[in-house]
């Protein structure tokens, strides 16, 4: 079939929107509001596949119930272990193929971290490879080392779950549907560096700095791979002491006008993104919202480009320390520097600290 161009004309493009949050966030019922207005309210368009054993029909319309502010009659799907990539894939192309017009995953973690999941086969892997060295080791070599085999095969058993995890994403990338996809995040602490001048030397010495005193965007990490939410065309963190209100981690230009900041989610956001997505234009957010955002650009940059490679040079360039992390951020272009700010703060810069704890020589502060 021959190739062909036409010009391009924004109508029913797709959206992928990721909600991460702890438990009582109100993750479900914000994607479920969502979800009704990019429906254009007609919650029989509606798809859950639902993984948490039923706990999104919570939600759900009574027998002869009419649907209301918090009661939805969607259409649901149970999505029982083992949750791997192609169990996910799989039942986002049957609801795809059955004509939803928004499908919603409740939670998505689980292909990460639940059973079956990229955690447990990449465990898997190594418990196989462990298996295949003590099977070929020779005790005229010594005593077999479980742990050195472990620590080899770590790295390799990788290769396979991340393969099927980058086939579920091109396969969300390729849903017609509109996708809400809801996350587990739990509360990370993180480790930094400070300078300190002692008897004219200038020494570092490490800090940890608790969750509590770090920005609500860095202090939820939401439970999937560490790439996924930037794959996302807008992802945002939802937290317990204010259930609803999103905080971004991306949201480009050309939506936050749809996305309320400080106010709860509900389907007027989902209409918004609908019209956008469809050729309209979401309304224009107040400028109160807009300053109590901050600058915005740390929430991504418009291009809907894919950032995996750049990420990587990053987490190697953090590998090396904070100087090198310091130089591959300086030499990439603006617009990719405001989608990985976040992820330079959240993951590359404790790396970096990490790193230059590593190198830092033991007897430096003995020197002092």
């Amino acid at each position: 079939m021959a190739f062909t161009f036409a010009p391009a004309v924004r109508d029913r493009v797709s959206l992928l929107i990721a909600l991460a949050g702890a438990s009582g966030s109100g993750k479900t019922l914000s994607a479920l509001r969502l979800a009704r207005g990019l429906a254009d309210g007609d919650d029989g368009r509606i798809a859950v596949i639902d993984t948490e054993a039923g706990r999104a029909k919570h939600y759900a319309v009574a027998p002869g119930e009419t649907p209301s502010a918090e009661r939805f009659g969607f259409a649901h799907g149970d999505l029982r272990p083992p949750f791997s990539p192609e169990a996910y894939a799989d039942a986002v192309a049957t609801a795809d193929a059955a004509g939803f017009d928004v499908i919603v995953i409740d939670s998505c973690s689980h292909e990460y971290e639940g059973e079956g999941g990229l955690h447990d086969m990449h465990g898997a892997n190594v418990e196989t490879a462990i298996d295949r060295a003590k099977s070929a080791h020779n005790p005229s070599w010594g005593p077999f080392d479980e742990a050195r085999a472990a620590e080899r095969a770590s790295i390799g058993a990788w290769k396979e779950p991340k393969r099927l995890h980058k086939r579920f994403v091109h396969r969300l990338l390729q849903c017609r549907a509109h996708l809400i996809l809801c996350l587990r995040a739990e509360e990370k602490m993180r480790v930094e560096q400070i300078e300190e001048e002692r008897n004219g030397r200038t020494f570092k010495r490490t800090v940890i700095v608790q969750p509590k005193d770090m920005p609500p965007n860095e202090r939820w990490v939401p439970i999937c791979e560490k790439r996924f939410m930037y794959e996302m065309t807008i992802s945002l963190i939802l937290t317990p002491d204010e259930p609803g209100k999103p905080i971004p981690i991306k949201l480009q230009q050309q939506h936050r006008g749809a996305v309320p900041i400080g106010r709860v989610l509900s389907e007027e956001a989902g209409r918004a993104l609908s019209a956008w997505a469809s050729g309209g234009h979401p309304a224009r957010r107040p400028a109160g919202e807009l300053a109590d955002e901050g600058a915005g650009d740390d929430f991504g940059a418009p291009g809907g480009k894919t950032l995996s490679d750049h990420d990587d040079a990053l987490t190697e360039a953090a590998a090396q320390g904070t100087d090198e992390l310091r130089r591959a951020w300086q030499a990439l272009p603006a617009d990719i520097r405001a989608e990985l700010k976040t992820a330079l703060d959240r993951r590359h810069k404790p790396a970096a600290a990490a790193a230059d704890v590593a190198r830092q020589p033991k007897d430096e502060e003995a020197a002092a």
